[in-house]
């Protein structure tokens, strides 16, 4: 199994990022691989991916904790073979493709942190989420 950080900031760069809740207005995740770790960030007008050499991932949730961002552990089970239902694509979209999870309507942060908290060690998917 893997680790990922999910973590959800108050970016509010696009106007239209006001109407969601405070300190939950924009996600991006963090995954753990077997050379260090892989920054995906999903933006509106651009993804960004983005290799995290020398990095920790109790020193980066630390981090963001100081900077005023919640941050979510998760531990990534082996994925099985299954469609995804159509979405558009948004920051949440591709953090639940990240991690696994179906639920069409986990569609804001603050719906994904909640929808992670209440399954903190329950199966999503295929996958077994825990947290720090």
């Amino acid at each position: 199994m893997s680790k990922a950080l999910v973590v959800y900031s108050d970016n509010s760069g696009l106007w239209w990022l006001r109407f969601l809740r405070p300190g939950f207005r924009h996600c991006f995740i963090i995954l753990e691989t077997d050379r260090g770790h892989v920054w995906v960030d999903p933006m509106s007008h651009h993804l960004t991916i983005k290799v995290l050499e020398g990095y920790e991932l109790t020193g980066l949730i630390s981090w963001y904790h100081e900077m005023g961002m919640r941050v979510q552990s998760v531990e990534i089970a082996q994925e099985r073979a299954q469609a995804f239902p159509w979405a558009p694509m948004s920051c949440v979209e591709v953090v639940k493709r990240l991690l696994g999870i179906r639920d069409c309507f986990v569609q804001t942060p603050w719906q994904l942190y909640q929808y992670i908290k209440r399954t903190k060690s329950e199966n999503i998917g295929n996958k077994v989420l825990t947290f720090v």
